[in-house]
């Protein structure tokens, strides 16, 4: 694969403590994966109209992840863009330090790289715990792309008994917390 001058982007999430921002990337990367963390590499592309705004677009997002909730420490590469029909596309490579396993899920949900890879552990394990939380966070980013996409389509009065619909399922989900408490 031809690859063009790459754009060198290193960004460090903010960490917890001093004592964390000091340590190299392989102790923290240790360090993590000890405690049920992954190191994975995930793949995104993006387009825009200039070679500018797609890097700078590219920039942001890759900065957005890195503050993204279980989100130890990320650094991403960004490919030269290349122009196709006015459209200018780049990717960016980002390797990603994750504390669990429904946070690499949870992002992977929201923000739908191309690809991934999961570099480190070799294997996967969940608790019960971490199980549900990857269950519900798809839940609800299902019912946030629902919302959105209805919130679009609907007439005012659809919207309308689309949203009594809504505050029901609220209610019947607090009655179920309330039931398991």
């Amino acid at each position: 694969m031809r690859r063009l001058k790459r754009h060198l982007l290193e960004i460090d999430c903010e960490l917890k403590n001093m004592a964390q921002k000091e340590k190299s990337f392989e102790e923290l990367t240790e360090e993590v994966i000890r405690e049920r963390g992954y190191l994975a590499v995930l793949y995104f592309d993006l387009h825009a109209k200039s070679s500018e705004e797609v890097k700078n677009l590219m920039v942001g997002f890759v900065g957005k992840l890195t503050k993204e909730p279980g989100v130890a420490y990320a650094v991403g590469e960004i490919d030269q863009p290349m122009e196709k029909g006015g459209i200018f596309s780049t990717w960016a490579e980002v390797k990603l330090l994750v504390r669990d396993f429904p946070s690499l899920a949870r992002i992977s949900s929201l923000y739908s790289p191309i690809g991934v890879e999961i570099s480190r552990p070799h294997e996967v394990k969940l608790n019960l715990g971490e199980a549900q939380k990857i269950l519900l966070d798809s839940s609800q980013i299902s019912q946030s792309f629902t919302r959105h996409i209805m919130e679009k389509v609907l007439s005012k009065d659809e919207l309308a008994d689309y949203q009594k619909k809504m505050d029901s399922r609220a209610e019947i989900g607090r009655k179920l917390l309330e039931k398991k408490q």
